[in-house]
């Protein structure tokens, strides 16, 4: 089974109906349900969800009832997260190297430790990164 690393710019748009790019996310979640698909990500995606779907509703992206639900769906889903502790040091060499958030550089460690691809729809991490990272892939090109 393939498996790749989404960053919460592309988890979020399974939530965000007016996202560019969306059916693109949700075509990654069709095929993790299908099991077709292995999704590993940081351990810090599951409040980078929360936060971006609570700023969603305070701009009137999402209903706040609908939060709940998203939240709950996120979780049932048990995505594999990966605990940072044991690879603190690649996270600061993305962090340096690309002058990106622990954030950003999260992603992109778990990516490359664990050998697999990271995908995307951040265009400040895709556009940093690109030339020389080819392992990190725009979601948009999938």
């Amino acid at each position: 089974m393939k498996q790749v690393v989404l960053d919460a710019s592309v988890i979020l748009k399974w939530y965000l109906a007016d996202e560019k790019y969306g059916q693109k996310a949700l075509g990654l979640l069709y095929r993790y349900i299908s099991n077709e698909l292995d999704i590993i990500v940081p351990s810090l995606l599951e409040y980078e969800v929360v936060n971006g779907l609570f700023i969603a509703q305070k701009r009137g992206r999402i209903k706040e009832e609908n939060i709940i639900t998203a939240i709950e769906g996120f979780i049932d889903l048990e995505i594999k997260l990966k605990n940072l502790s044991h690879f603190f040091s690649r996270v600061m060499y993305y962090c340096r190297i690309y002058h990106r958030t622990v954030y950003d550089a999260s992603y992109l460690a778990t990516a490359d430790v664990e050998g697999i691809t990271l995908i995307t729809s951040d265009e400040g991490l895709y556009n940093a990164v690109k030339k020389d990272l080819k392992w990190v892939k725009w979601l948009g090109d999938i």
